[in-house]
């Protein structure tokens, strides 16, 4: 069975599995108030604890959760599973790249630490990043190796600002180098989030100086509907004016 754990903030859900698991409680306990945090939060974050009174699931309950998983598959910033069990903290290790958020196993002796991590405020990321409302600009600036949940963070703030506004004039990315990718989920949610962005955004300015990024104006022709140039590193405020002269 599956038990809804208290003391946890409105955007956390926290869930206990004892005994078998069956489809039934993915259905009557999981689901409805995952359902329910959704209607108040774009984005949530799941504790999941499978201790030593956990049986193993049905293969009903196999099927819902990942039904659920592919539904929501952007929903969850952050999954923290609990458990001693051999086969579920590999389970998680192994297939938590492809997940968007970010995820974590520890131990039944770590559910405490679990337990905070979840509730903590996220973290600012590698990936700096500056809304111009006034001239609909944003600026973007890689520190490191990109995460998933950058992408999620940039997205969190600027697409109500798109709603509302209908596009951006532009987006300067300013990078000396290409830091890369931290994992292949960080991979994907950077091409998730150029193909669901692309075309809301008039001008791309590229400022860096390294020859990979430099060459993407001709390749990024193909892709997005975006004017796309480049600027060499010192020219930043020069990429800034053209970008923001987006709508003209």
């Amino acid at each position: 069975m599956l038990e809804l754990l208290d003391g946890l903030s409105d955007a956390v859900i926290g869930v206990k599995a004892t005994g078998e698991v069956t489809a039934d409680d993915y259905r009557n306990v999981l689901v409805p108030a995952l359902e329910e945090r959704l209607e108040r939060h774009k984005h949530v974050r799941l504790l999941y604890v499978l201790g030593s009174e956990f049986e193993g699931f049905t293969g009903g309950a196999a099927w819902e959760d990942s039904k659920v998983g592919m539904r929501h598959f952007t929903a969850f910033d952050r999954i923290a599973v609990v458990s001693d069990l051999d086969w579920v903290q590999r389970m998680v290790k192994a297939l938590g790249f492809v997940v968007p958020g970010e995820v974590r196993v520890y131990d039944e002796g770590g559910l405490e630490q679990a337990r905070t991590w979840i509730s903590a405020p996220p973290s600012p990321g590698k990936l700096q990043f500056e809304l111009d409302e006034e001239k609909r600009l944003l600026v973007l600036e890689p520190k490191d190796q990109l995460e998933a949940l950058d992408f999620a963070n940039v997205a969190q703030e600027i697409d109500p600002f798109i709603e509302r506004v209908g596009s951006l004039n532009g987006l300067v990315v300013v990078a000396e180098e290409f830091p890369g990718w931290d994992d292949f989920a960080a991979f994907t949610a950077h091409f998730r989030f150029v193909r669901e962005h692309h075309d809301r955004i008039r001008r791309i300015a590229l400022v860096t100086s390294s020859r990979y990024l430099a060459a993407l104006p001709r390749l990024a022709s193909h892709f997005v509907e975006a004017e796309v140039r480049h600027f060499p590193w010192h020219q930043r405020a020069a990429a800034i004016a053209w970008a923001a002269a987006g709508e003209q």
